[in-house]
């Protein structure tokens, strides 16, 4: 693989008006030619003209991650970048391939950190690997030198490495930049073949684990039970020391039988058994609930929760899943506070489908970080008042979200208190309105643009059916009298149909009679409105299945 003379040229759209306008090149960009020195160093010079001045230095890097990040992903080889305060800043689509990593969960990642091992011997490399995947040494630089990278499942990767830096005016270093390509003979078959025999060699994991752990939890339950009959003496015949005795038997019996549903979930959310099954609801009132689960741990230290998750604010999760996630990172950071101290909920600044959970407690330490989510590591520790954990809650909720095509992140610093951030896809909801009547569509479209939402029209059940198949919508408004196929037809096979079943329907009619609601209502409506629309009455049943 030669890239030797290999160059792309971007123009700035506006050179001058931008900070990396005229000076970078004269509005015009040369892009690396990973492995030729000549243009490496020209782009990384251009980049040092533009990010002399303090000013823009932050700034314009980030312009050029997002810039260049579909240009990066094109390349055949591995990027990455390393900025001196941010941590990983960019990580291609090959690196991914290569290493094993998400991108996500290595920008996630803060503090010194990268994937370079350098020149080890075999026995360092041995060791190192038992250590985290994200090896702590910026000076491990070099040109066109032979280096190892430490994959997800901490092998080593032998790669061709070119790695420079990127210094301001004053000669401080902004970033890092790599780009490597894989040394083995037959690189790319020996990589997609080793992921393959490690996913299978996973999967064989998790369900042997899965089988052990389901045939542990039967007798442990029984156990568990048998002491608290033993705990049941009507004749007080037990004396206290062994009432105790008892007592710790079965804290220690529900610990264990905790573990083992936390190994349970894992293996059932990575082998496809649990699917989340997503609907919208409003986070502010979810947020309530579940801090009613947990307020009596913050009771007992006297920590405040303020939820200040603002009202309307829409969610699209598997409730019971996303319930887990805000309740174990509650459970943590009561478990992490001191007495007296403050947790937050609340949005990001950025705002989205997310919400931040903040705490004033202990904090983690850097090493400790970038393994929170690892279920393989060991990362629990005491709370401050000695209480315990399984250390499998943050993982689980890791693969929760990332189940829902979501993240989960950490910001903490030891003595201030940590800051995890629960991500979801933005979804805007998709109602269905089916109605034979231009006007009374009209009519109820008007009603709904005052929400956040995409309406469908369609003119028939039939019509409906057919447009369902390409796109399904999350809610369905549908008038009963129409031609050809009514909306009761129309409702009987949605209800019969597996994909469509979930999906709620509101019958919109001028019929009042008893009879046609209690029809509706059989066939498996999930609401009956009778015209004319009432606004006060009508939104807020769309609402409740909308989530806000």
């Amino acid at each position: 693989m030669n890239f030797k003379g290999l160059s792309v040229f971007v123009r700035c759209r506006h050179p001058g008006k931008e900070p990396f306008g005229e000076n970078c090149l004269g509005g015009r960009l040369r892009v690396l030619c990973p492995f030729a020195d000549e243009t490496l160093g020209e782009w990384l010079g251009g980049k040092r003209r533009f990010v002399h001045s303090n000013r823009y230095d932050k700034d314009a890097l980030h312009m050029f991650d997002d810039r260049f990040s579909t240009l990066f992903d094109a390349l055949n080889c591995g990027v990455y970048a390393l900025n001196s305060k941010d941590g990983i800043v960019l990580f291609n689509a090959r690196a991914e391939e290569m290493l094993g990593w998400r991108r996500k969960e290595v920008l996630s990642h803060s503090g010194s950190t990268c994937f370079c091992c350098s020149e080890l011997s075999a026995a360092t490399a041995h060791g190192y690997v038992q250590q985290p995947c994200l090896h702590r040494d910026r000076d491990a630089l070099g040109g066109g030198e032979r280096h190892h990278l430490v994959t997800r499942d901490k092998s080593l990767l032998v790669v061709e490495a070119t790695v420079r830096r990127v210094q301001n005016g004053e000669g401080e270093w902004l970033r890092v930049i790599s780009f490597y390509r894989c040394l083995n003979e037959n690189g790319e078959e020996l990589i997609r073949q080793t992921r393959e025999t490690a996913m299978e060699a996973n999967r064989q994991k998790d369900k042997f684990v899965s089988l052990v752990a389901h045939d542990l939890r039967a007798p442990l339950s029984s156990m568990v039970g048998l002491m608290e009959f033993l705990l049941d003496d009507p004749d007080g015949s037990m004396k206290p020391s062994q009432r105790d005795l008892v007592n710790d038997m079965m804290a220690t019996g529900r610990s264990l039988i905790e573990l083992i549903e936390g190994v349970l979930n894992i293996g059932r959310l990575k082998t496809g058994k649990i699917i989340p099954d997503k609907i919208f609801f409003d986070l502010k009132f979810f947020t309530e609930s579940v801090i009613q689960r947990v307020i009596h741990l913050a009771r007992e230290k006297k920590i405040t929760i303020d939820n200040q998750i603002p009202a309307d604010v829409r969610m699209y999760a598997d409730m019971s899943l996303f319930a887990a996630v805000v309740q174990n990172l509650l459970t943590n950071a009561i478990k992490f506070s001191q007495t007296g101290d403050s947790i937050i909920i609340r949005q990001p600044k950025e705002g989205g489908s997310a919400l931040e959970v903040c705490d004033q407690g202990v904090g983690i330490s850097p090493d400790t970080l970038p393994l929170l989510f690892n279920v393989s590591e060991k990362t629990t520790t005491p709370g401050t008042a000695g209480e315990t954990g399984t250390g499998f809650g943050l993982p689980f909720s890791f693969d929760i979200m990332e189940a829902h095509g979501g993240w989960l992140s950490v910001e903490s610093e030891v003595g201030q208190g940590s800051r995890f951030c629960a991500r979801l896809p933005h979804v805007k909801p998709r109602v269905m309105l089916v109605d034979d009547e231009p006007m009374d569509r009209f009519m109820v479209r008007s009603v709904l643009n005052r929400m956040d939402l995409e309406v469908l029209e369609v003119e028939s059940g039939g019509e409906a059916l057919a447009r369902i198949e390409r796109e399904v919508p999350h809610l369905i408004l549908s008038d009963v009298k129409m031609p050809d196929m009514d909306g009761m037809e129309l409702l009987r096979l949605l209800k019969q149909n597996d994909p469509t079943r979930k999906i709620p329907v509101i019958l919109i009619t001028g019929d009042e009679k008893t009879e046609t609601r209690d029809r509706a209502f059989r066939l498996g409506a999930d609401d009956f409105v009778v015209k004319p629309l009432i606004l006060h009455d009508f939104l807020p049943r769309v609402r409740h299945h909308l989530g806000g």
